[in-house]
């Protein structure tokens, strides 16, 4: 493996560990190093990059495959998916459902994080306990 291949294998373990990430110095990182990857064309390089990218979609779709297996359509139906992207993400209805479907957005696949799983089950935690209060006088 020649000097270049080693450093792409060594940046696409990096945008590994940053996929998920959105803070602003994660998503200025993968900017970065998905310009290197641009401006390193040789054989090898690619072969790294390619092989990055098809192990990437394959989790993604085994994770989209997961949320979706715990949800059933029928449930789905009834989350307040508005309510818990606004007061637990502060993001749209669409963030979170695009996260929850697997729908591409600008040509990638986004899924929760782990930080973000652990939020939306607190969401979760946290309707459960305010529906089970419910009671008729």
């Amino acid at each position: 493996m020649n000097t270049t291949a080693k450093e792409a294998a060594k940046l696409a373990e990096e945008l590994k560990g940053l996929m998920g990430n959105f803070d602003s110095e994660s998503e200025n990182r993968v900017k970065e190093i998905s310009k290197w990857f641009g401006e390193h064309q040789d054989e090898e390089t690619q072969k790294i990059y390619h092989e990055f990218m098809e192990d990437g979609l394959a989790e993604v779709g085994v994770e989209i495959a997961d949320i979706r297996k715990q949800i059933k359509d029928e449930d789905y139906r009834l989350l307040p998916i508005s309510h818990i992207a606004h007061k637990y993400f502060g993001k749209s209805h669409a963030w979170l459902s695009q996260r929850i479907n697997g729908t591409p957005v600008r040509g990638h696949v986004y899924t929760l994080s782990a930080e973000q799983k652990q939020v939306f089950n607190h969401a979760m935690e946290d309707l459960a306990k305010f529906y089970g209060s419910f009671r008729l006088a």
